[in-house]
């Protein structure tokens, strides 16, 4: 058993109750090995509490007491389950300001999930303020890496082992740059959407950012030949395509699209984006791409696919549900066709980007529920029969940690291992 903080000579009267703490910890399930679970009391009372394992459940036991009193609360114990389904051993993420105000002072990350250990992987301090953006490891391969950079001398860096170099993807092929990465199972191939992005700030309402794109397509990159090439069907004037996701099996590219309209800025509370497939063999794109989920009422962003589920965000319009406060979690299960909203992950704030474990029974997801403002990284089991646990918050060392940092974390990925310090530090590539 566990004991912590100290409690000496108080009265505690016994209550059926459990306590109310954050993060809200009741009842979550967590993997074997996670670091130890922190909170607090909401109210702010002084807390002590005791751990105990029976089987694969952690009772924890709180007691509660105003700061001085010799008077408190023992409320009823409450469980955490612990699953032995494996979890990808680190998450990675690029912390960002908040809002729009600043892009030369961010980074990537990677998280110890087993500790509370952060470390940098690279930030902006190492390209001289750069921008740093849209990451991806291939099948969470930590030994292999792309990142965006924006800015002066900017484009696609690429780590391979010990292997880093910069392309400019506007030099080759269509002269498109990438913007949002699928990185293709085998390694060789990356799909990106190439978007002409704008942003603008309403006045009215409570959203404060609207961001969309004038247009966009999808472009494959071949990281053997250094090569991009383009197929008809996802690009041109006819749509806006974005969002790519690659099937685990590498054979279908899934992606967001919409019907291109003209003032995109005047109608873009009319665009809603459709999920979409295409088949993908030998190298190259064939046949004609299906709709495998078109909405009046519902756009969807950020497919990512596990076996034969596929995650995704929906909002009410548009291609940018990050500041939309009605966006939310659904999964679509691609063998039967059904979709339902995941209500035991959303919340009544912007559920928007989230990750499968390699594994497939662990999620990572990024919410604004706590303050509306600071997107923060929730974790929840996945039973491969479509059901999630309830969500817990990222653990931290000191449970106020996620609330004090002022720094949104944006885009999560599960990494098999860790990143490791680069060999050649990447500012070698922006050497003035």
């Amino acid at each position: 058993m566990l004991l912590a903080g100290s409690c000496a000579r108080v009265k505690y009267e016994t209550r059926a109750e459990l306590p109310e703490i954050f993060p809200d910890y009741v009842g979550v399930t967590v993997p074997e090995g996670m670091a130890p679970l922190t909170f607090r009391m909401k109210d702010g009372r002084k807390l002590s509490y005791a751990v105990e394992r029976k089987g694969d459940t952690l009772f924890y036991r709180v007691r509660a007491r105003e700061r001085g009193s010799r008077r408190g609360t023992e409320y009823a114990p409450f469980p955490v389950y612990v699953s032995r389904d494996a979890i990808d051993p680190f998450i990675a993420y690029r912390l960002i300001e908040p809002g729009y105000q600043s892009w030369s002072d961010m980074g990537i990350y990677a998280r110890e999930l087993a500790s509370y250990r952060e470390k940098t992987v690279v930030s902006s301090k190492d390209i001289g303020g750069g921008c740093v953006n849209c990451h991806q490891f291939p099948g969470g391969d930590p030994s292999r890496m792309m990142l965006h950079v924006r800015g002066t001398g900017g484009g696609t860096v690429f780590r391979d082992g010990e292997d880093l170099h910069l392309l400019n993807l506007a030099t080759v092929g269509p002269q498109r740059q990438g913007t949002y990465p699928a990185w293709h199972p085998s390694g060789r191939w990356i799909a990106f959407s190439s978007n002409s992005t704008q942003q603008s700030f309403p006045l009215t309402g409570s959203q404060q950012v609207e961001v969309y794109d004038h247009f966009s397509d999808i472009i494959l990159f071949d990281t053997q030949t250094e090569s991009v090439s383009t197929y008809e069907p996802m690009f041109g004037d006819a749509a806006m395509e974005t969002f790519p996701a690659w099937s685990p099996d590498g054979g279908t590219l899934y992606y967001c699209s919409a019907p291109q309209v003209e003032d995109v800025a005047g109608n873009r509370a009319d665009i809603r984006y459709a999920l979409k497939a295409v088949r993908f063999t030998a190298g190259a794109f064939t046949g004609e791409p299906q709709t495998l989920l078109e909405s009046d009422t519902l756009s969807v962003s950020f497919p990512r696919v596990s076996g034969k589920w596929l995650l995704f965000t929906g909002s009410a319009y548009g291609t940018f549900p990050i500041w939309h406060r009605e966006a939310d979690l659904y999964l679509m299960d691609l063998e039967a066709g059904a979709v339902r909203r995941v209500d035991e992950l959303n919340s009544a704030d912007t559920e928007s980007y989230h990750s499968w474990s390699s594994g497939g029974r662990w999620i990572v997801f990024s919410s604004r529920r706590i303050d509306g403002r600071f997107t923060r990284l929730y974790l929840s089991h996945f039973d491969g029969e479509g059901h999630f646990s309830k969500p817990f918050l990222l653990p931290q060392k000191d449970p106020s940690h996620n609330t004090l940092r002022l720094k949104s974390y944006n885009v999560p990925e599960f990494v098999k291992g860790d990143p490791g310090t680069w060999s050649k530090p990447i500012s070698s590539l922006f050497a003035r």
